[in-house]
């Protein structure tokens, strides 16, 4: 009951999806992503996705996208590409600072260790935080969804619909909107990150991780997919066959 009359208060939005509207907060129209980065293609022909650079400033004032605060269950899906140094960083995919500045909530992506690290308040401590490892394909260069299910003394990760780990909570506080909400921000700083992005929401309903499929991963198997999706052609991803060594040139003109 708490979650449902939290529900009507704090995500009063709701998100098209499929042949139903899910509450919450579509990221990617709610920060303005659409308006600050290139649009370019996504992970399937059908598919649009957004190319934010290390110059794109993506910052919110928080009260703006979460004017109630944030729900005490919730689902966070992030679909994404991870190319070049960006795969090597560490920095926060998505958090929501206090006026201080101050992290309140953050997903974290550490391409040191190959890991992901959930943020969120707590009632004895500043912090606390939940590590989640086994996701080391996130950070090969390929398109992959990144799920973190939240409940209130629970925190798990999902990555391409496959449950990654589980990790219980601490009681946690509900944040102050009177600060900044970023996205693609390096650790500690305020630089910012390439990466691109498809999908970046926040359902309020959590068993909405129970229904949001991974489908726009072409690798991913799953009967409730489409059997016509079709990924988009990237050359990094080209299995090409290395064809006989051409004849050598003729020679240049000689200097005189």
């Amino acid at each position: 009951m708490e979650q449902k009359l939290c529900e009507e208060s704090v995500c009063p939005t709701r998100i098209p999806v499929a042949s139903r509207d899910e509450k919450g907060f579509e990221l990617l129209l709610g920060m303005n992503i659409q308006k600050k980065a290139k649009k370019i293609p996504g992970s399937l022909i059908l598919e649009a996705a957004y190319a934010l650079t290390a110059s794109t400033d993506i910052t919110e004032d928080t009260r703006d996208i979460f004017p109630e605060g944030l729900p005490p269950s919730y689902v966070f899906i992030a679909t994404l590409r991870l190319k070049g140094t960006s795969s090597r960083l560490t920095f926060d995919l998505w958090r929501v600072l206090s006026k201080d500045k101050e992290i309140q909530v953050a997903v974290t992506l550490s391409g040191k260790d190959k890991s992901v690290v959930f943020t969120t308040t707590s009632l004895t401590a500043e912090e606390q935080r939940v590590t989640f490892r086994g996701v080391q394909t996130l950070y090969d260069g390929k398109w992959h969804q990144l799920k973190v299910l939240v409940r209130p003394r629970q925190v798990s990760s999902f990555l391409d619909d496959l449950l990654i780990q589980e990790e219980l909570l601490e009681p946690v506080e509900p944040i102050y909107i009177n600060g900044e909400t970023q996205v693609a921000k390096r650790r500690g700083t305020d630089l910012p990150v390439a990466v691109e992005i498809q999908k970046l929401r926040l359902y309020c309903d959590p068993h909405q991780s129970e229904r949001e499929t991974a489908c726009e991963i072409y690798s991913v198997d799953d009967e409730r997919c489409p059997l016509n999706r079709t990924a988009t052609v990237d050359e990094e991803d080209c299995n090409c066959v290395v064809g006989p060594q051409g004849q050598r040139g003729a020679p240049g003109p000689m200097d005189i």
